[in-house]
């Protein structure tokens, strides 16, 4: 049972999912608190511009969860990478501009649309983007030079 626990946790996309589900706790529990306690499910009035309160509460979770998920991501799932920090980050960023642009579309349409209430939506979404992530993250953001991976 050990040796089988170990070769599972050894897989990579195990270990990514791994770090995902640690970032989306992080993130949904962020968003949570900054939703019913930070923001008091108000919207945020500017006199330019009106933030809703699941918007506000997205940008504030979502920043955290990025950090959360960049930092477990680099140093458990894709160690192997030989790209600098700073380029594996931007690269990082660049995706979850991406996802999150995907999460704030299904977010709102749950929200909206299908009368979700706002943590579940988030949770969902999350949910939903963690395979297209990986694909993206692997091929892209801690792409390796050489060909062969050591483990897949």
């Amino acid at each position: 049972m050990i040796k089988f626990t170990v070769r599972i946790l050894n897989l990579k996309v195990v270990r990514y999912f791994f770090s995902a589900a640690s970032a989306t706790v992080v993130d949904v529990g962020i968003y949570f608190l900054a939703f019913n306690y930070l923001f008091h499910k108000e919207d945020l009035q500017f006199s330019f511009y009106t933030f809703s309160a699941p918007t506000a509460s997205l940008a504030l979770s979502y920043t955290c969860g990025l950090m959360t998920n960049f930092f477990l991501t680099k140093n458990l799932v894709f160690k192997e990478s030989d790209l600098k920090g700073h380029h594996q980050f931007l690269r990082f960023v660049l995706v979850a501009i991406g996802v999150l642009f995907l999460n704030y579309i299904l977010m709102n349409f749950l929200i909206r649309q299908m009368q979700w209430y706002p943590t579940i939506a988030r949770a969902f979404s999350a949910v939903s983007i963690g395979v297209l992530s990986f694909i993206v993250h692997k091929t892209f953001s801690f792409r390796v030079s050489n060909t062969e991976e050591v483990e897949d």
